[in-house]
């Protein structure tokens, strides 16, 4: 199961004015440590992630489970691919920014599950 740790820590840093070392220093947790999270390599402990939870007040499901840029902007995974591919058919509008950080969204998502790739091809060739 897709999980969206990685990506919501870097929308919380981004979204936030935060560098990985501010937002790691907020938890006690070095910058090398975010960078991890935010490639998908590892996650942070449940308690790690609770504290995050209530400084950002968001409930762990979400957090976990949900794409929190996308979620804020009201969009699902299914209607963003649908705006991206098929612009001119679906009922919203976005224009180029939106649709601009709406691909860089995709992306990054990509870029987690290509990390997720190499951690399980490395796991399974020890």
């Amino acid at each position: 199961m897709k999980d969206y740790i990685g990506l919501n820590i870097k929308y919380l840093c981004d979204n936030n004015f935060l560098s990985q070392d501010e937002f790691g220093a907020k938890f006690g947790l070095k910058k090398s440590v975010i960078g991890t999270y935010v490639r998908g390599i590892s996650h942070p402990k449940v308690e790690i992630m609770q504290k995050i939870c209530e400084e950002y007040s968001l409930t762990l499901d979400d957090f976990i489970n949900q794409d929190l840029y996308l979620k804020n902007k009201g969009y699902t995974i299914a209607t963003v691919v649908a705006t991206v591919q098929e612009p001119e058919n679906n009922s919203y509008t976005t224009n180029s920014t939106e649709k601009e950080a709406l691909l860089k969204t995709i992306a990054a998502q990509q870029d987690t599950i290509n990390a997720m790739k190499i951690t399980i091809d490395t796991l399974l060739k020890k």
